[in-house]
């Protein structure tokens, strides 16, 4: 968590100190997103949380498509979990200054994948599955200039209905609110002008 400020307070310090702003513009295309990898003794994870593409259409609001992952390898079992999601985003901005900017984002994304679980009698098995998600979300935003941005997701509200494809995977649901783990994020984001 040290490591985590620290980073962070270098990285307002730059914005803060030597770098020009660069605002969006009608008609750009933001590219953005953030790769995660983990490891420990129990396994490894790598994962995209999630990267996408966008279009201004103003400048402030762009809309595009994204696409996360998550592969989770556990050696214990000695099997890999994968999920994905795909979807279309709309996100709009709000300049808070020459260096900082408020941004609220929708995600409405298709879930598929499978997953190693354990049955009735305790066996491990196979299961896979597919649903929806739907997710609002703000992020604080800092300009670095040239068109890049260090952009943080700070809280989330979020929706995930899953169906399961075979027995071992129950039909479920999930509500994600407020501020923990999962609904904290760091990324880049390169806006390009044509």
């Amino acid at each position: 968590m040290k490591n985590l400020k620290i980073f962070l307070g270098c990285c307002l310090a730059i914005a803060c100190f030597s770098i020009q702003s660069a605002s969006a513009q009608k008609g750009g295309i933001m590219l953005y997103g953030s790769l995660n990898y983990h490891e420990t003794a129990a396994g490894h994870q790598f994962s995209a949380a999630p990267v996408g593409v966008g279009y201004f259409f103003n400048d402030n609001m762009n809309v595009g498509i994204n696409y996360g992952f998550n592969n989770a390898y556990t050696k214990a079992l000695d099997f890999t979990d994968h999920s994905h999601e795909v979807g279309p985003f709309y996100s709009n901005t709000w300049p808070l200054g020459e260096h900082f900017m408020l941004i609220g984002q929708v995600d409405a994304h298709y879930i598929w994948g499978d997953q190693h679980v354990v049955n009735a009698s305790g066996g491990m098995v196979d299961g896979s599955y597919n649903g929806f998600l739907f997710r609002v979300y703000p992020l604080v935003g800092i300009n670095l200039g040239k068109g890049w941005a260090l952009k943080a997701k700070v809280a989330e509200l979020s929706y995930k209905k899953k169906h399961g494809k075979d027995a071992v995977i129950p039909n479920d649901h999930e509500v994600i609110t407020g501020i923990n783990g999962s609904t904290v994020g760091l990324g880049l984001s390169k806006n390009l002008f044509f």
